[in-house]
């Protein structure tokens, strides 16, 4: 196949080394036939370098992204400054999911279910409606409760009434979609194009909604595993549920009428699966051995009375099947319910990991009072799936397969991110995936498919720029939550007024962000430095009010959890005191985890060096990263762990991250002092 023309680059788009040397691995990996994955750091500039890439190819292509916030940047911003620095005119368009639009019925009919708090908000969002093209909740990050009205106004693919909604031709997701079949360049997320690939299985490929092409890029791709295992996995939802009574509710009404008590067969089921929901929501709360023990039965007697009742409805829907073609299709239908929920009591296979997935919109305790939080209530449910992703990919019809890199569907992948792996063959990112780089060991990967890789070095004087200090003296990382953030604060509290705040707290859980953020703002009381803290306000408000602060009367401290060690970029003056509370090691009460190294284990494999270290070094890179974004940044970087220093895989973790010379306690200060009067200077 020969090279296609690269595209001329004038003065403002000058290309780095990095970005020459991406463009010339992509170009080449895509003349050979082969999917390609790309590590580039930081500051690379990797988007313009595979938008050229594709461009060059003057065809159409996806860029997927593992978060929406790099959508609207490639949206809004990189492909638009590319295409008029070449002069090219082409057709963008950005697709989410359903639940990122809003839906104009569930708007209509919030009016007459939500009142008191919610109706200020409510009137913003319907104004809002009325004037905005395209419809993106996104727009609305300065409306106050509208996280809660969410799951009122948006409707999921379930949900969709598609051609009986009365606003089915002003639907914004149907003008999205619209939008997107006719785009030359469209971006998408991970979450959409996996939930394609699962309707396309569910409902054949003649039925998909996202339109892919030839050339697929993937962006944020260490994420691709995360997502694509959460997506694809199997299980059965309440609302699923839910939505099936109410059918059975509304055809028994119309073709079986008098032939069983179906409202007292349709109440029971109900209550049961509210008591179900409960019992297993439960679980999920800490408690002792005994009151798990406890739960645990609970949940299985509420899971077998579910399933009795159930039989009980479905035995009746069996027995007036002949009545109508409607009531036939129920029967089979609670069967295949009735299956799910005795191979949930059943326990999975050997290969396979379980889960009980529920939106944080419910806490445990609340589950009978499902109307007050919402659809999104309804949304939970238990999941099954494989312990990898290609193993997930493997089981789907070689038709959707295709549509996938296990397939043939698909020209030219490329697969790029700042972190993808510790060694040349990118084997982190790779194995999961089903793919095998040219350089790597064949004996593991088996008959994986072939990846070319590369690793590209930052261009970033981490040595000159950086300083990394392991503070000595605080409390084990096995002390409680409120103990190291008391301790942790009063380390930081001196650091972060010789700076005016400029800084940003990486915490590994939700109880040592909220820790922390209560004892920074008890010791910072009376001083011009206010504290941020992640879930208070949306992630676009508070990353603008941090980059605002320089400059301004008010310092900002920002504190957060996984939320913020990645796709975060504060530049210059307004992250200068990078703190992570604890190395990001995977939690151990994780399903999906603990089944991996026990499969890993069983195959004779060292766990901790083949998986979990290598998982903890690149969640490491990608918190670290959040420091220095451009070549005139400073800062340093402060990982409140000892294990770093003390522990054999210390160096190992050492290693993975960008040449950081350590600085010690006693000599920060002075360095902060450098930082902060180079500021002063005009």
């Amino acid at each position: 196949m020969p090279r296609p023309p690269a595209l001329a680059i004038d003065a403002p788009l000058r290309l780095r080394p990095q970005q020459e040397q991406m463009i010339a691995a992509i170009e080449a990996a895509w003349a050979q036939g082969q999917r390609v994955a790309i590590e580039a750091p930081t500051g690379t500039g990797k988007t313009y370098a595979y938008l050229i890439a594709a461009l060059a190819r003057q065809e159409r292509f996806v860029v997927s992204t593992a978060t929406r916030a790099l959508q609207d940047q490639l949206v809004d911003r990189d492909i638009p400054a590319l295409l008029a620095h070449q002069g090219l005119q082409r057709k963008v368009a950005v697709l989410k999911g359903r639940e990122n639009y809003v839906c104009l019925l569930g708007l209509e009919q919030a009016r007459s279910k939500l009142q008191g708090q919610h109706a200020g908000a409510l009137a913003q969002v319907e104004r809002w409606a009325q004037s905005t093209q395209g419809g993106d909740l996104s727009e609305l990050d300065d409306i106050s409760h509208l996280t809660s009205l969410v799951p009122h106004i948006t409707a999921s693919h379930d949900e969709c009434l598609g051609q009986r909604c009365s606003h089915f031709e002003r639907c914004f997701s149907n003008q999205a979609r619209a939008r997107a079949a006719q785009a030359d360049i469209l971006v998408i997320n991970h979450h959409l194009f996996f939930s394609e690939l699962r309707h396309r299985q569910m409902l054949g490929v003649r039925h998909g909604f996202v339109p892919l092409a030839q050339t697929m890029v993937m962006d944020e791709a260490h994420q691709l595993q995360a997502i694509g295992l959460k997506v694809l996995a199997k299980g059965l939802n309440v609302g699923d549920m839910r939505d099936y009574l109410q059918t059975v509710e509304r055809e028994t009404s119309l073709h079986a009428r008098g032939f069983a008590p179906w409202h007292a067969l349709l109440q029971q089921v109900q209550q049961a699966l509210v008591q179900w929901m409960g019992a297993e929501q439960r679980l999920l709360g800490p408690a002792d051995a005994l009151t798990d023990a406890a739960s645990r039965t609970t949940g299985r007697q509420a899971l077998v009375n579910l399933h009795n009742l159930l039989s009980a409805l479905v035995a009746a829907l069996q027995g007036v099947a002949g009545s109508a073609a409607a009531v036939a299709q129920l029967a089979g239908q609670g069967d295949v319910m009735l299956q799910a929920l005795r191979q949930w009591a059943q326990g999975g296979g050997q290969d396979r990991v379980r889960w009980w997935d529920s939106p944080g919109y419910v806490r445990a305790g609340q589950a009978g009072d499902l109307q007050a939080h919402g659809r999104y209530a309804w949304r939970q449910g238990f999941r099954e799936s494989p312990l990898w992703l290609w193993q997930a990919l493997q089981a789907l019809g070689p038709q959707v397969q295709a549509s996938s890199w296990l397939g043939q569907g698909v020209q030219r992948w490329l697969f790029t991110s700042a972190t993808l792996g510790d060694d040349a063959a990118l084997t982190w990112f790779a194995q999961g995936l089903g793919l095998r780089s040219d350089s790597s060991d064949n004996s593991e990967t088996g008959d994986a498919l072939l990846l070319a890789s590369l690793r590209l070095r930052s261009h970033f004087d981490w040595g000159q720029q950086a300083r990394l200090v392991v503070p000595q003296g605080l409390p084990g990382t096995d002390a409680p939550a409120a103990e190291r953030a008391q301790a942790l604060a009063q380390w930081l509290l001196p650091h972060l007024k010789a700076l005016g705040g400029r800084c940003m707290v990486l915490c590994t859980s939700t109880a040592a962000m909220q820790a922390l953020a209560q004892a920074l703002r008890q010791g910072l009381q009376g001083q011009a430095i206010t504290v941020l803290q992640q879930g208070e306000q949306p992630k676009r408000s508070l990353l603008q009010a941090m980059r605002t602060a320089p400059g301004g009367n008010t310092g900002r401290v920002l504190v957060g959890t996984l939320g913020l060690w990645e796709g975060v970029d504060l530049p210059g003056e307004a992250l200068q005191l990078l703190v992570i509370d604890k190395l990001p090691f995977p939690p151990r009460h994780d399903v999906l985890h603990a089944a991996r190294v026990q499969a890993l284990r069983a195959a004779g494999r060292d766990a901790f060096e083949r998986y979990v270290l290598p998982q903890t070094a690149m969640q490491l890179r990608q918190g670290v990263g959040r420091l220095i974004r451009s070549a005139s940044d400073q800062g340093v970087v402060v990982i409140a762990d000892e294990r770093l220093h003390s522990r054999s895989y210390g160096a190992a973790l050492l290693a993975a991250l960008p040449p950081l010379p350590s600085l010690d306690d006693a000599a920060l200060p002075a360095f902060l002092q450098t930082l902060a009067e180079k500021e002063l200077r005009p």
